[in-house]
């Protein structure tokens, strides 16, 4: 058992049980993963990039965790496979799966290509189902398991420049919704958290200034969120804590989605969402 203290929860909550995480390299993934392994779970750390993951890795060891990394590509079927097999060979378990790997870019929709929208559908929707299909074959129809899909606010609300990105978030939400319908006879809960505006390192990648920042901060708690806010509510959903939880998304945005929508066109570059004249000399 980790001799960690956790912040929210008893140090024995997820004892004895197996928990993947993906994207665990960094921000809410990686403080997910050493949260979890403060509540006494042994963690298998998943992300493309080994470096980031050895780094969590160290973290939770120095409190007296125990973490495995298995590096891997939510893309690629084969990679999946291969993780999967890793870590029935060292854990021979895995209780909880934590779906949070993803990205995407800030384009006006008239700019997006097909390949690029289709790209962040791949990385955000069909990354999901690959790694939720694999975990569900491998480990969780014939023991149970917890599945939680990191999503966003903008799932159910819009937020220009990132039509892909919603259109991703959207589909995730719907097949946790009929995916919780279809495996609770099998004791598999699926949930999704949908965080608002978080300040992790992720954030600084927008090409949007220190002195815009302010604006995103919709929350009526008047402050961004933390990583560990996301962390402590993926925890009780996947642990006994939200044991009678299935299908259900929960916001955790400080009240972000009291204010609808975002509109991004006044927060990063009003130019990009301008009307254009086309070829033909007619505005769009």
């Amino acid at each position: 058992m980790s001799e960690a203290k956790s912040r929210r929860y008893a140090s024995d909550l997820m004892a004895g049980q197996v928990a993947l995480v993906t994207g665990s390299g960094s921000g809410m993934g990686r403080a997910t993963a050493i949260e979890m392994a403060a509540c006494g779970a042994r963690l298998a750390l998943f992300a493309r990039r080994e470096e980031p993951l050895e780094e969590t890795a160290e973290m939770i060891r120095a409190a007296g965790g125990e973490a495995f990394v298995v590096p891997g590509d939510t893309r690629d079927e084969d990679s999946i496979e291969a993780a999967m097999g890793r870590i029935k060979d060292h854990y021979g378990q895995l209780d909880v799966l934590v779906n949070n790997a993803g990205g995407q870019y800030i384009a006006a929709a008239r700019d997006i290509t097909n390949k690029g929208f289709e790209a962040v559908i791949r990385n955000n929707l069909i990354g999901s189902w690959q790694m939720t299909r694999a975990a569900a074959d491998h480990f969780m129809y014939d023991n149970g398991g917890s599945v939680v899909f990191v999503t966003a606010i903008s799932a159910r609300t819009a937020l220009t420049g990132f039509t892909h990105t919603v259109a991703a978030r959207a589909g995730v939400t719907g097949m946790m919704k009929t995916l919780a319908a279809e495996w609770g006879e099998y004791g598999i809960r699926l949930n999704c958290v949908a965080p608002g505006t978080i300040k992790t390192d992720a954030l600084g990648r927008y090409p949007i200034p220190p002195e815009q920042w302010k604006k995103l901060n919709r929350s009526v708690l008047n402050r961004m969120g933390a990583a560990e806010d996301i962390a402590g509510t993926i925890i009780f959903l996947a642990s006994k804590l939200g044991g009678f939880i299935t299908g259900e998304d929960i916001y955790v945005d400080g009240g972000e989605t009291l204010h609808m929508g975002h509109d991004a066109r006044d927060m990063i570059n009003p130019a990009m969402f301008e009307k254009r004249e086309r070829g033909d000399g007619k505005n769009e």
